[in-house]
C-alpha cells in the first residue's frame, strides 16, 4: 500500500516539472500583464485616498476640538484676545511673569507700566486678566499650538468654537447667568458679559461641559485655577460653570476686538485704545480686521511652510550682507576698459564661460618622429645657450664660447647629428 502511494506521489510530481516551462510561459503571456493593471489602478485610485494634498489642514478636527474646549466658553471679545495673543508664546511667557512680580498694579497705574513694554497689544490687554495669562504660561506648550492653528487656519478654528457652543448648549449646560450672556444671532451662539464694569472668566472640565467626549485619542486638559482669583472650588468632574471673582473692565483692555463669525475674522477698533496708538505698533483703519505682526513672533517657528511663507518676507539687503560676510564679491563696473577684475558669480547663477585661450608649447610627442625631434630639440638648446650673454671670465681664461678678437657669436652652425651609439641602442641599428 505504502508502495503505491509513493509511485502515484512520483508521476505527480513529475507531471508537475514537466510542464513548468508551460506553466512559466503561461504567467508571462498572461498574468503578467493582469497584475501590472491591477498594481497601476491601486496606485491611481487607492494611494491618492491615504496621501495627504498639499492644501490639506495641518490638524484634525479632533485635535482642534482638544485645543479650544478649555477657552471655547469664554466671552467673545476675551476669547478674541487670547486667540490672538497665543500667536506671541515669547511675549506670553514676559507677560505672565510681570504680572506675578507686579500683582498689586491695576488701572492706570498697570497701563503706565505696561506702556514701557514692547508687546502686540492682544498681550497688553490679557495683562488686565493675570489669571488668563497664569493658565496660558503653565501650558505654554498649549499656548504655542493654538496660536499656530490659529495662524495655519483661521477659518477651521474659529467654526470649530461655534461646534462646541452648540454641543454644550445641547447637553444643557450653557445658558446665561448673571455673570454670563448667552444670545443667538444668525445661527451664531454668542457669548458676553452682561455687567457693563466687569468680566468673569468662567471655569469649567471640558471633559464634561460639552457632553460624552467623542475623542478619547485627544483628551482636552483641564486647569485648575489657583484659589487667589476666588473660585468656590475646582470643578473637576463637575458639570456646570464655575466663576470666580470679577475683574474690572478698563477701556484699554476691553472693546477693541468683535469677532465676525461668519466672515472669519476679528474686528480691531483700536481709536481709543491707548496700545493700538503706540507708535510702535501699525494703528489698524477703522473696522479694519486684525492681521498678525510676525516681529513680535520673536523669532519661534511658524507650524508648516505655507504659515511660514505668508509672515516671512526675504530682506535683499540681508541676503546681500550674509553674502558680504561670507567672503563674496559685489560686481562693479569697471572704471576703465583695462580695469575689469574677475568676481565671483552670485549664487544660483550661470555665468558663460570664455573659451579657453590655446597652449603655447613643445608639440605633442609623436613616435614615429622620434628621432627627427629629437634632433630639434638638441638644436634649440644649444642655440639657447649660446644666446645667453656670457659672464666676464677669470684672468686668462677665455670666456665659453668666445672667438678670437673679444666678440662673442651670435649663432653657431647646427653641429653634426648625433652618430650612432658605440654600443648600439635604439637609434644605432
Amino acid at each position: 500500500m505504502a508502495h503505491t502511494y509513493f509511485m502515484v506521489l512520483r508521476r505527480k510530481l513529475a507531471s508537475v516539472i514537466a510542464g513548468g516551462p508551460a506553466i512559466r510561459r503561461f504567467v508571462r503571456g498572461h498574468l503578467r500583464p493582469l497584475f501590472i493593471g491591477a498594481l497601476a489602478f491601486l496606485m491611481v485610485v487607492v494611494a491618492p485616498a491615504g496621501a495627504q494634498a498639499p492644501g490639506a489642514p495641518d490638524y484634525s478636527q479632533d485635535e482642534l476640538d482638544q485645543l479650544l474646549a478649555p477657552i471655547a466658553l469664554y466671552p467673545d471679545q476675551l476669547l478674541a484676545q487670547t486667540l490672538m495673543a497665543a500667536t506671541y508664546p515669547l511675549e506670553v511667557v514676559e507677560a505672565a511673569r510681570f504680572v506675578q512680580q507686579n500683582p498689586s498694579l491695576r488701572g492706570d497705574a498697570l497701563d503706565q507700566a505696561l506702556a514701557d513694554k514692547n508687546w502686540d497689544p492682544s498681550v497688553q490687554s490679557l495683562a488686565a486678566y493675570p489669571q488668563v495669562l497664569t493658565m496660558m504660561n503653565d501650558k505654554l506648550e498649549w499656548t504655542q499650538r493654538l496660536g499656530d492653528a490659529f495662524l495655519a487656519d483661521q477659518a477651521r478654528v474659529m467654526d470649530t468654537v461655534q461646534s462646541l457652543r452648540q454641543k454644550a448648549q445641547a447637553a444643557g449646560n450653557l445658558q446665561s447667568t448673571p455673570q454670563l450672556s448667552v444670545t443667538t444671532q444668525d445661527d451664531d451662539i454668542v457669548i458676553d458679559t452682561p455687567q457693563p464694569d466687569a468680566v468673569y472668566v468662567p471655569v469649567y472640565d471640558p471633559t464634561v461641559i460639552y457632553g460624552p467626549w467623542w475623542a478619547p485619542a485627544y483628551p482636552p486638559w483641564f486647569w485648575c485655577p489657583p484659589l487667589i482669583y476666588g473660585y468656590p472650588y475646582c470643578p473637576e468632574f463637575t458639570v456646570g460653570i464655575v466663576f470666580g471673582a470679577p475683574w474690572p473692565i478698563w477701556f484699554n483692555h476691553w472693546g477693541w476686538a468683535h469677532p465676525h463669525w461668519h466672515g472669519h475674522s476679528i474686528a480691531i477698533d483700536g481709536r481709543n485704545n491707548r496700545f493700538w496708538n503706540d507708535p510702535r505698533h501699525p494703528r489698524p483703519p477703522p473696522g479694519g480686521d486684525w492681521q498678525h505682526s510676525p516681529p513680535h513672533r520673536r523669532g519661534v517657528a511658524y507650524p508648516n511652510a505655507p504659515t511660514r511663507d505668508r509672515f516671512t518676507r526675504i530682506d535683499p539687503n540681508a541676503v546681500r550682507s550674509r553674502q558680504d560676510f561670507r567672503g563674496y564679491e559685489r560686481i562693479q563696473r569697471p572704471s576703465a576698459p583695462n580695469a575689469a577684475r574677475q568676481v565671483a558669480p552670485p549664487v544660483g547663477s550661470t555665468v558663460a564661460r570664455p573659451a579657453p585661450l590655446p597652449q603655447v608649447g613643445a608639440p605633442p610627442f609623436d613616435p614615429t618622429l622620434s628621432r627627427q625631434q629629437t634632433q630639434t630639440n638638441a638644436q634649440r638648446g644649444a642655440q639657447s645657450r649660446q644666446s645667453i650673454p656670457s659672464a666676464s671670465a677669470p684672468a686668462g681664461h677665455a670666456p665659453f664660447g668666445s672667438v678670437p678678437g673679444g666678440r662673442a657669436p651670435v649663432g653657431r652652425a647646427p653641429g653634426p647629428a648625433p652618430g650612432p651609439s658605440p654600443r648600439g641602442g635604439k637609434f644605432g641599428r
